[in-house]
């Protein structure tokens, strides 16, 4: 019994001093003030920009088309025969110059025709001079029948007289007229003999005719059987070899012409209306725009070919040569570019010729124009962009383009040299909002340098 008054004023001895602490510390927190509050500053929002300004733009183009040769060429046999010459350079890839000979078929057989062709005509003209001969003889032999007829009617005359007269016998009137008769036969047999020759004249220089086209035909066979190059070009395959006959019509050899390369790259029409001076920058592919286009394009536009596989990278200057169709499921236009000479730039472990089958990149540039507000093309919003207004404070405005490139747009209203747009793709943009600008020197360069076509220097 003597425990229990023991634990209670344990209890008691601990408790109370803690629930007096407690009570001293509630006094006191209630009887502390509050400290005073400030109002919450506003926090700008870090963006980057960059400075508007004013450059000489030149709008560009870029397609792609595979490499061709401006002039193909076949070397098709004309006339059978066997390989008898063939020039050791006749290999595929190797370049061969105008009038080079390639390779000769055998013409022994095309001679030997033109020599059967040639005494024909010997022939032919002999008979042509033995018929004027002949014409020569009738006529003399026809005046010598007509002064015979002549004399045979004399006769015939007397007699008849004296026949009346009775001097003579009936008979001899008969044989004077028989006489007459047989002259005038003569001489008309002649006269049908001098009727006859011109046609056969005719019909003789006719065949002498046909002979020498003959004649012709045969030593044509015969140049036809030396093959020689028609213009500089790179030979691209050969389907012929030494000793083997070839007939007409077969294939012999193809090449390239090496003086003009041409590449058919494909362009959308709203890529090349920039390029020239006038054209909205929403044309598309209607057949005004293209017509408009083609009429203004001339003289207006530069190219580069280039061509990058690995390390390596080549470039070819060239000019617009002409408009191929339009491609109504693509809505691109094949514009053909040509280099000359291309060959003649080419460098050993530098630069490789500009040949058939390359896949390359065509780079199409209008004139320079002046006065061009850039931004990149991620600052634009639709028709607007972001600039840092009066007091840092957000702005959206509305601009007018006047051409879009792939990594910029030029502005022709809507902002001013020295404003500030904004890079920053803002998430909500608020009309008014508070901004802390920062100047992207690096995406100023990458536009500069878009824009002035520094990127494209080598």
């Amino acid at each position: 019994m003597r425990s229990q008054p023991s634990v209670v004023r344990k209890l008691l001895g601990f408790t109370v001093p803690v629930g007096l602490g407690a009570a001293a510390l509630l006094l006191m927190a209630s009887a502390r003030e509050d400290p005073p509050r400030r109002p919450p500053a506003e926090q700008g929002r870090s963006v980057r920009v960059i400075t508007v300004a004013e450059y000489e733009a030149t709008p560009r183009a870029t397609g792609y088309g595979v490499v061709r040769a401006q002039r193909e060429w076949q070397l098709v046999a004309e006339v059978s025969g066997r390989v008898v010459e063939m020039n050791e350079n006749l290999e595929t890839g190797r370049i061969l110059r105008k009038g080079e000979p390639l390779l000769k078929l055998d013409p022994q057989a095309y001679r030997i025709t033109a020599s059967q062709q040639k005494a024909t005509v010997a022939n032919a003209k002999a008979q042509l001079a033995e018929l004027t001969a002949k014409e020569r003889n009738t006529n003399a032999s026809l005046k010598i029948a007509q002064r015979s007829l002549e004399l045979a009617e004399k006769d015939y005359a007397r007699a008849q007289e004296l026949y009346r007269g009775g001097n003579i016998p009936a008979s001899e009137v008969d044989e004077a007229e028989r006489k007459v008769l047989s002259d005038k036969t003569t001489a008309q047999n002649l006269k049908n003999t001098l009727a006859e020759l011109p046609a056969s004249r005719r019909k003789l220089k006719a065949l002498i005719d046909q002979y020498e086209a003959g004649v012709a035909g045969a030593e044509l066979d015969i140049s036809h059987t030396e093959l020689v190059v028609p213009f500089d070009l790179r030979i691209r395959a050969v389907n012929v070899q030494l000793s083997e006959l070839v007939t007409v019509g077969t294939t012999l050899a193809e090449g390239d012409g090496i003086n003009v390369a041409e590449v058919p790259a494909q362009f959308s029409i709203g890529s090349l209306m920039p390029l020239v001076r006038g054209a909205r920058p929403d044309a598309g592919a209607s057949p005004r725009a293209v017509s408009r286009l083609r009429e203004s394009i001339d003289g207006q536009l530069r190219a580069t070919v280039r061509l990058e596989s690995g390390a390596l990278t080549a470039r070819w200057e060239g000019v617009v040569d002409r408009f191929e169709n339009i491609d109504s499921e693509t809505r691109t236009v094949a514009v053909v570019v040509a280099v000359d000479k291309p060959f003649d730039q080419a460098r050993i472990g530098e630069q490789p010729p500009l040949v058939r089958g390359m896949y390359v990149e065509v780079e199409l540039r209008g004139r320079p124009r002046p006065g061009c507000r850039a931004v990149p093309r991620g600052a634009l919003r639709g028709a607007t962009v972001h600039v840092v207004g009066p007091e840092e404070r957000l702005e959206t405005r509305a601009v007018e383009l006047a051409f879009v490139q792939d990594a910029y747009a030029c502005v022709a209203s809507g902002l001013e040299p020295g404003e500030r747009v904004v890079l920053t793709n803002l998430v909500p943009a608020i009309e008014g909002m508070l901004l802390a600008p920062r100047v992207d020197e690096a995406a100023e360069g990458s536009l500069r340098a878009a824009v002035t076509g520094e990127e494209a220097t080598p």
